[in-house]
């Protein structure tokens, strides 16, 4: 008789916690979630760069390599953007400061394929704080299959 107890106690809990929650009318929610919405998209992080002569937009905070894959310039990246191969590496022609300082594990894929210079850094790796202007180290060519 316990075990029918606790099942019909239990069943009760589940079925209050998928009511809807009292006093929050759709309405309120939907005039919030309008006025957010609003205010989301007026400030938007959206910053111009460069890449390959290309110019392209990528999200404040964003790494080089996604805004890359997202606007369809093709960078190579073997490792699956791990800091590992440094195939997706890119020259900084200008706007250096306005990317990430690099971090230890970038240094030490740098350093690791012998490319030692200031204006390299990593795609996979460099986050986007301001306009940049880049060019890839090993940019793909040709078209990618449809498959």
């Amino acid at each position: 008789m316990d075990t029918e107890k606790n099942e019909a106690e239990l069943a009760a809990r589940i079925r209050s916690a998928l009511e809807p929650a009292r006093g929050v009318h759709d309405r309120e929610l939907k005039s919030a979630f309008t006025a957010r919405l609003k205010q989301v998209t007026a400030h938007s992080d959206v910053v111009p760069i460069e890449f390959d002569g290309r110019r392209i937009e990528v999200r404040r905070g964003g790494t080089l390599l996604g805004a890359a894959m997202k606007n369809g310039v093709r960078l190579m990246h073997v490792c699956g953007a791990r800091t590992l191969c440094a195939t997706c590496r890119v020259v900084v022609e200008s706007g250096e400061d306005n990317l990430t300082t690099m971090s230890g594990a970038e240094k030490f894929s740098l350093r690791w394929h012998l490319s030692v210079s200031p204006r390299t850094r990593l795609a996979c790796q460099a986050r986007v704080n301001g306009p940049v202007e880049v060019e890839s180290v090993f940019p793909l060519c040709g078209d990618l299959p449809n498959g």
